[in-house]
């Protein structure tokens, strides 16, 4: 797909529709739903912060990657997923006690999610990031 189709009407909506249906399955626990969103190779790369790589992780596959999406979305006391533009695309906010915790980008392969960015603690990053 090309830069300019990605950025057409019809292309954030659809993101922007996958990103709340993501949300909505994960928050739920809803893992069938949760697994029909995402491509056959998915990842989820999980960035805790640092200059340092060992604090990347990357999980993929469906099942792992539902797996990992139901425990940091699903709906538990004092935590808030918001939907909110991050790096300027439609993505999701989790906060607690009204301090956001995490910023979460996806990336679409077609219809179907093919990697999930995760960045922990995105406070420091906020000036380049839409939260």
């Amino acid at each position: 797909m090309s830069l300019t189709a990605l950025r057409t009407p019809t292309a954030r909506g659809h993101r922007r529709r996958t990103v709340g249906a993501l949300r909505t399955a994960a928050s739920a626990r809803d893992l069938r739903r949760l697994r029909d969103l995402l491509a056959p190779d998915v990842a989820v790369v999980v960035d805790a912060g640092g200059p340092d790589r060992e604090r990347v992780r990357v999980v993929r596959g469906p099942e792992d990657a539902s797996l990992l999406l139901v425990h940091a979305l699903s709906a538990r006391d004092g935590l808030e997923v918001a939907e909110r533009r991050v790096n300027d695309r439609p993505g999701l906010v989790v906060s607690r006690g009204g301090r956001p915790t995490a910023a979460i980008a996806v990336d679409l392969a077609g219809r179907l999610v093919s990697v999930v960015w995760v960045r922990l603690d995105p406070a420091p990053l906020r000036h380049g990031m839409a939260v």
